[in-house]
């Protein structure tokens, strides 16, 4: 199916006069005339109710390339694949398109339509027209359906507006708000779905050393999948409270100039981030209740937190998290998304340092004995072992057909290769933690240079130096190699047997690297997020 390109262009999202709103509505039909050229096909319009002289606004935007994952969505449920979508990017009007071919039936597909329309107070707003090769669009009555009511009364909408029964203000209001409302929904659900999808997902990948899975507990005993799912299921309200903050802000700052000054939208930005902050310290508690005390996802808690926020933050930005992006528009889209995520972080280190909580945490000890960050300075510097090493890392495997289990445990080596973390550093102790990282580092040098081949063994003393750093450069650039990509997808049975050799290891030590399972999780959330693109 080819993909539809959606980008903001230069729109001042100012008013239009009448001329042009007829120009806009003669651009739509004949994109439509150009999509439906062959028999028996059917096309899709989505378009939005904007009363008044401004026909698109980011509010507007953002509602609409939503509005339309979410159809997509939806429609693939269905079993109707359209082969083809397109956006009429247009200050007067936008619009989005799916084309559907000759095996579609119209009739059930203006069934669910309509359906569709009325699903929600806030959907009323949506156009969702059916339009056939050489032939009128498909209507209400023909499946003898009521015509549409108005959006502020009980009337029919034509009869309203033929009358002028209602205000263009009143209008404008409603359609604001209506939009504002399927916003907040649609988004905050989406990204919350992605969020417990990817603590799933994690849970299931498998060998991992040390960790939890969905066939063993591995160096754990009071843990296992049962606790997990318990502790997934206890988050689910978290992640769309986290998403909704971020939105808050975004939506904020669009309605600035009605608000106040850039002092209103720093306040409002430091209320969500309180908020935000509540209501992970309530997630956590509820966590512990469903697991009987035992931390689970902590540091998920924490990081998805972030992430969402900051990915919601910028759903009204010229590159928001549904539109369709290429290469370039997902640098510049991920490379805002690091900032944002780094914003978030250090103001809520701030607050912490203002009001700590009591008690000292195993990070924070680790933190002040050793001076490694851990997950906070993760936060603070954007993510960058996920944005910048492990998501092009897991991509390249998944590009080479490596199987989505495989490619996210060997994932996990990397990105335990690439921090410091805390969690085998409270078992392990720093010098053994760093004995590992080094050790996993060589694996993957190994494999970058031609023909490299998986050992058959963990690596003994005398091959590490102990005293020696992990070369973050260098470990990426053995890491994102094509002959390390190459080596591993083509030796991927050696590889995975491998990784069960360090899950055994870890198994006999009691060794644990959950900073690092948070931080696969987070790629599989980030990937997901962006899947939904």
């Amino acid at each position: 199916m080819q993909k539809a390109k959606w980008r903001e262009e230069d729109s001042l999202f100012a008013a239009v006069a009448l001329p042009d709103v007829l120009e806009a509505r003669d651009r739509r039909a004949a994109k439509r005339s150009d999509l439906l050229s062959e028999a028996g096909y059917c096309l899709l319009s989505v378009s939005l109710l904007m009363p008044g002289p401004i026909k698109t606004s980011k509010l507007s935007r953002a509602f609409l390339r939503e509005y339309c994952a979410y159809l997509r969505k939806q429609l693939r449920g269905q079993n109707l694949l359209p082969v083809r979508e397109e956006a009429l990017v247009d200050p007067a009007g936008d619009a989005y398109f799916f084309l559907f071919t000759s095996g579609t039936d119209p009739l059930f597909l203006k069934k669910l339509l309509i359906s569709m329309e009325e699903e929600y107070d806030w959907s009323r707003v949506l156009d969702l027209d059916l339009y056939l090769y050489g032939s009128d669009p498909v209507s209400r009555v023909r499946l003898q359906q009521p015509e549409r009511r108005c959006l502020i009364c009980s009337e029919e909408a034509h009869a309203c507006s033929r009358s002028q029964k209602h205000s263009t203000g009143d209008l404008q209001e409603i359609v604001r708000q209506f939009q504002t409302d399927g916003l907040l929904q649609l988004l905050c659900s989406r990204m919350q779905a992605a969020a417990l999808s990817a603590a799933v997902s994690e849970l299931l990948v498998a060998p991992k050393p040390g960790l939890v899975t969905g066939s063993d507990a591995g160096s754990h005993d009071d843990m296992d999948r049962f606790s997990y799912a318990d502790s997934i299921a206890a988050l689910a309200g978290y992640f769309q409270t986290a998403a909704r903050c971020g939105l808050q802000v975004a939506l904020f700052r669009d309605s600035a100039p009605e608000q106040g000054s850039e002092e209103d939208c720093y306040m409002e930005f430091h209320k969500r981030l309180a908020e935000l902050k509540q209501e992970g310290l309530k997630a956590e508690r509820r966590m512990l209740a469903a697991t009987g005390g035992v931390n689970t996802h902590k540091g998920f808690i924490y990081l998805s937190g972030l992430v969402l926020a900051a990915a919601a933050s910028l759903s009204m930005d010229p590159l928001p998290l549904a539109a369709s992006l290429d290469v370039e528009d997902e640098t510049g889209l991920i490379e805002g998304w690091q900032q944002q995520i780094s914003r978030w972080a250090l103001a809520l280190q701030d607050i912490h340092n203002l009001y700590p909580q009591p008690g000292e945490t195993a990070g924070e000890s680790i933190r002040r004995r050793y001076g490694i960050s851990g997950v906070r300075g993760e936060a603070a510097g954007g993510i960058g072992s996920v944005f910048q090493l492990g998501l092009p890392f897991y991509r390249g495997l998944k590009e080479r057909a490596m199987a989505e289990n495989e490619a996210a445990a060997v994932t996990l080596l990397l990105i335990l290769a690439a921090t410091e973390d805390t969690t085998l550093i409270k078992r392990a102790g720093l010098q053994e933690a760093e004995r590992i990282r080094q050790g996993l580092a060589e694996f993957f040098h190994t494999m970058a240079q031609t023909g490299g081949q998986c050992p058959g063994q963990l690596p003994d003393d005398s091959t590490v130096d102990k005293q020696a750093a992990v070369n973050k450069e260098q470990l990426a650039a053995d890491a994102l190699s094509p002959p390390c990509l190459d080596n591993i997808a083509r030796g991927e049975t050696a590889v995975i047997s491998y990784i069960s050799l360090w899950s055994d290891y870890f198994r006999e030590k009691t060794y644990s690297a959950g900073g690092a399972a948070d931080l696969l999780a987070i790629c599989l959330l980030v990937l997901k997020l962006l899947a939904d693109i």
